[in-house]
């Protein structure tokens, strides 16, 4: 490029504060302009707008419209011909403006090249997945022979005590119990394990070692199902971590995504993970349904994560599906199995056939508090609550109350409301900047979208490292972001119904909830996001602050857990193992 580089941000302010206010939003820049008592610049702005969106900033499609039409005219002959000298008609610039956000277009590659920006600023390489994967053991030499050995060591195991296979001992009694509901052939069971105790791996190493003892994945499946993709690459993850280190062939694992006949048939056996949204489309879809009608033949384990919104109709016309009769099992994995209403918890129990295995204690006896067990044990945070105090109100009628409690939710009016409220974000920016200075890692639960980037705004104004993560964040920035927050280059990332569950930052230790809810599920899982103790490699205490509007008919954190006992069967291991013990 012949042409003189341009600085971002000089270009920026020259935009003038009329299109930068435009950008950035009007109700917002009032805002911080009312709650920091400072006048809003250009130049405010274009720091701003930098400093949030980093190497996001021409991901935007207003922000990035706006960069391209404010460039002089030889940077737009440049941009769309690669020749200073050739003129860019209106119709050719609107093309420019309204050009996808792709990585192929050279396009993009020059308009970076006009700012001096590396390669970091382009889009994302399109994320591919590998369709099937081969997950290989480190004991996958003379495998025949280590395989018969660790089957017989196994069997003494199930006869004398259990392995541990990697696990604490807590999870190890329900890895067993699991293996006992295996042995007895229950069909359906669930199991209740507090946020950040260890679930997935849990009952991944719990199918790991029924493998070892009947070699059930060489021909069979087992199918994963969680709500995101972060989920499922967890439980990809966690899978590949145990299998690498405890199995004794090489098993492969498949991403549900746009298989045909062929990729299944290639597969005799393994692991299959799929989000229940994608599990749904390919049953409905004329060819997915034969690709699922091929996996139903050998589907020989369904776990349905966060398993207490299984009863929901359209997740459980797919669930059952791909169940083959008689031959499925089908486990769920909750922190909290069941719902604000009896009915929703009787309707969950009822799907899992009232089987219901639980955290024990050593003596293998259920526990009325297993979240205080695991805190004694150090293997979860103890919780040092406190509430900041707002003077919101918000009058409800009748009619109002009733709706809340049937959905459990509040209306887009009050949550618009409190996000809008400035006395009541001083309160919460104040607490921030304190936790700041303190040192701590936190995640923030904001009203909303744009309240979870007003606040990243207010904090990036009083030059603290803080990012907002949203569900169109480019996953590579999404990841850097995680990164950083983990590494504690990041202190709070703020977020709205992202991070309340698959996400795994176990040095979190500050949780602020500034978004109202009555539901006691999504509550827990926005507290477990700091619960991780000092034996998990997270922290002796974690804070929970609530801002003290929220807390009307919230319920306890223990309570949380708690809440759904009475409408399962006991089921202690002990009482089980004595009644059962022939089985063995």
């Amino acid at each position: 490029m012949k042409l003189k580089t341009l600085d971002l941000r000089t270009h920026l302010i020259k935009m003038g504060i009329i299109n930068l206010i435009e950008i950035f939003g009007e109700k917002k820049i009032e805002t911080l302009s009312l709650i920091i008592n400072k006048n809003i610049t250009e130049t405010i702005i274009a720091d701003l707008l930098i400093k949030i969106n980093s190497t996001e900033i021409f991901s935007d499609n207003l922000l990035r419209g706006y960069i391209i039409r404010y460039l002089p005219p030889e940077y737009k002959s440049y941009l769309a011909y690669e020749d200073e000298t050739r003129p860019v008609s209106e119709n050719e610039e609107r093309k420019l403006i309204n050009r996808a956000w792709n990585r192929s277009f050279n396009f993009y590659k020059r308009l970076i090249k006009i700012f001096d920006l590396n390669d970091d600023y382009l889009p994302d390489y399109p994320v591919e997945i590998e369709k099937v994967k081969s997950v290989n053991s480190k004991n996958s030499i003379n495998e025949t022979i280590i395989q018969k050995i660790i089957k017989f060591i196994l069997s003494l195991f199930s006869k004398r005590k259990s392995s541990k296979l990697g696990l604490f001992d807590y999870q190890v009694r329900i890895k067993d119990q699991i293996l006992h509901f295996f042995r007895i052939n229950k069909k359906k069971m669930i199991i209740h394990m507090p946020t950040g105790s260890g679930k997935t791996k849990t009952v991944m190493t719990a199918i790991l070692e029924y493998h070892l003892q009947n070699s059930f994945l060489d021909n069979n499946y087992v199918i994963w199902l969680a709500h995101s993709d972060e989920l499922c690459t967890q439980a990809f993850e966690t899978f590949e971590s145990i299998w690498t280190d405890y199995g004794v062939n090489t098993t492969q694992v498949m991403h549900l995504k746009d298989q045909d006949i062929n990729d299944i048939e290639k597969t005799k056996g393994g692991l299959i993970i799929s989000t229940y949204q994608k599990l749904h489309k390919t049953r409905i879809d004329r060819f997915g349904f034969k690709i699922l009608e091929k996996i139903r033949e050998k589907n020989f384990i369904t776990i349905c994560d966060e398993a207490h919104m299984v009863p929901a109709q359209t997740f459980k016309d797919s669930i059952e599906f791909i169940k083959k009769l008689d031959f499925t099992t089908i486990i769920g994995l909750s922190a909290t199995p069941g719902g604000y209403y009896e009915e929703d918890t009787e309707n969950l129990a009822s799907y899992f056939e009232l089987n219901k295995i639980s955290i024990t204690d050593e003596n293998n006896k259920d526990l009325d508090d297993p979240i205080r067990y695991l805190q004694k044990q150090e293997f979860l945070s103890e919780i040092k609550a406190r509430q900041i105090a707002t003077n919101f109100n918000f009058e409800f009628d009748d009619d109002e109350k009733k709706e809340i409690v049937n959905k459990l939710d509040f209306k887009n009016e009050l949550i618009h409301a409190m996000s809008e409220d400035n006395e009541r974000n001083i309160c919460i920016l104040a607490e921030l900047k304190n936790l700041y200075d303190e040192g701590n890692s936190v995640i923030v639960f904001a009203c909303s979208l744009e309240h979870s980037k007003l606040l990243n705004s207010l904090c990036v104004l009083l030059d603290m490292n803080t990012a907002s993560i949203d569900d169109k964040t480019r996953p590579n920035k999404r990841k850097k972001i995680i990164k950083e927050f983990k590494e504690k280059k990041i202190k709070i990332i703020f977020n709205y119904g992202i991070l309340s569950t698959g996400f795994d930052a176990p040095g979190t230790n500050a949780i602020l909830i500034a978004r109202p809810t009555t539901s006691p599920i999504l509550y827990s899982q926005m507290l477990g996001r700091g619960i991780r103790g000092p034996k998990l490699n997270g922290n002796k205490v974690c804070l929970l602050i609530d801002i003290k509007d929220n807390l009307i008919g919230l319920p306890d954190e223990r309570q949380c857990f708690a809440l759904f006992n009475k409408y399962y069967i006991e089921t202690s291991y002990e009482q089980t193992y004595s009644t059962n013990s022939n089985r063995y």
